[in-house]
């Protein structure tokens, strides 16, 4: 039976009855209990005198040691409920209407507001524990449970033709099963195996792929075969099911889906979030160093550079987008390096944020969207963009964290509330786009 009608009818007995107090018909619900970490609950508590005042508290244990929380105040309606999907708080760790608020604000525990960032696995089940307080006194308390990989979701060790990955497969699918390809940024690593298990659970088979960082690879991001990339296509269009090829990437993986998608006409959309409209140089020792090669031959790149007239404060975190703005600004440079995405054959979705600090992804994307219009194609591209975010645009409902990054040394721009904000909006959108582009009959 829906709490609300139980929370009514509990009203209703208390009325006829002249009771004072109906304690023990107070509780907090969440529902569902158990999801997908992209997936927004409800919190609702019932059973309270109208207009009382409550606490709510969510806390969540990242590992020993290591606690987040948040809270939020919030006073019951005339019927004695508070609904987190329809209610904002009057004051606490975020603002505005947010069914995952309590979730994506939380900070570390007895740390420096906003400046930790929260860390996870995509083998990690995290159970948050939310609870109402009112008067030195608990209402009610539940556990909500997050995952990556849904029930069923396998995943496969990839070490095929040179590739380091991890595949993801749905437990049941009928019809050809979209695959896609997904890409971490400049962390290297299989960092982009989130990602992969969360679009697995919508019914994917998605191959996270390092191209650097970790085992036979290069140690550096530093000359890169984009043939590297083109081998894993056709490692996963070689999985009995697997119809229609996408690209998911972020930030330098997006540099790279776009530069594939360019010469490869098996893939037939591209996800692209933080992305660059231009191919730069190495992040690497060698900093002249091209970040791609093409059959060998290194990829026209932006060289390196920075702006002259930054000179940040010592001790204070670097904002890359100014050297990259400086490096960008110059049309015959940019011209050199620009990726033909009008070759790309199948539509883009470009996701960014206007107050990117790592580099000037809006701008980029703009960019991008641009040229494909200017060539007469891309009547089906999806430009995103949003205010105040930055470059740490997530796709799931967790803690946002702090916006800088590299132990405190770069400041990805943005805000943690701004992000947040972003990461709900763009990513149904993306999961949508992409079950849309490669599932057409």
């Amino acid at each position: 039976m829906p709490a609300r009608f139980l929370t009514a009818s509990w009203m209703a007995l208390c009325a006829i009855t002249g009771l004072v107090r109906c304690a023990a018909a107070q509780s907090l619900t969440v529902s569902p209990r158990d999801t997908a970490i992209d997936v927004s609950v409800a919190v609702l508590i019932t059973g309270l005198e109208p207009q009382q005042q409550v606490r709510v508290r969510a806390v969540r244990t990242e590992r020993p040691g290591r606690q987040w929380q948040s809270i939020a105040w919030f006073h019951a309606d005339g019927r004695g409920m508070i609904d987190l999907v329809r209610d904002a708080p009057d004051s606490g760790s975020y603002r505005g209407v947010q069914p995952m608020g309590l979730v994506v604000s939380m900070d570390l525990l007895g740390g420096v507001p906003g400046s930790e960032r929260f860390s996870w696995k995509w083998t990690d089940t995290m159970r948050t524990e939310i609870v109402a307080e009112s008067r030195g006194r608990r209402l009610g308390i539940d556990t909500l449970t997050q995952w990556f990989a849904g029930e069923g979701v396998r995943s496969l060790p990839v070490r095929d033709s040179g590739l380091v990955g991890t595949l993801f497969v749905p437990a049941h699918a009928s019809g050809p099963l979209p695959g896609i390809l997904v890409l971490g940024g400049s962390e290297g690593g299989l960092s982009s195996e989130d990602v992969a298990a969360v679009l697995a659970s919508h019914g994917t088979a998605a191959l996270a792929l390092a191209y650097f960082g970790t085992e036979s690879l290069p140690a550096q991001l530093d000359r890169i075969p984009l043939e590297y990339f083109s081998r894993a296509v056709s490692f996963l269009r070689a999985q009995t099911g697997v119809g229609r090829i996408g690209v998911l990437g972020t930030s330098k993986g997006a540099e790279a889906a776009l530069l594939v998608a360019a010469r490869d006409s098996r893939i037939s959309a591209v996800v692209a979030y933080a992305p660059s409209s231009v191919a730069w140089s190495c992040i690497c020792d060698e900093t002249e160093n091209a970040s791609w090669t093409a059959n060998g031959v290194a990829v026209a790149s932006i060289p390196p550079g920075r702006d002259p007239d930054y000179h940040p404060a010592p001790g204070t975190p670097l904002q890359p987008a100014i050297n990259y703005r400086y490096r960008y600004r110059d049309p015959a440079v940019r011209r050199g390096a620009e990726i033909p995405v009008e070759k790309i054959a199948g539509p883009l979705l470009l996701v960014a944020g206007d107050d990117d600090h790592l580099w000037p992804s809006l701008e980029m994307a703009r960019a991008v969207y641009q040229r494909r219009r200017d060539a007469g194609v891309g009547a089906h591209d999806e430009l995103l963009e949003y205010s105040g975010a930055g470059h740490l645009i997530g796709k799931g409902f967790l803690p946002a964290g702090s916006v800088l990054i590299a132990g405190g040394r770069l400041d990805t721009g943005g805000s943690g509330a701004a992000n947040a904000a972003a990461q709900r909006d763009a990513w149904p959108r993306a999961v949508r786009f992409l079950l849309a582009a490669l599932t057409q009959r």
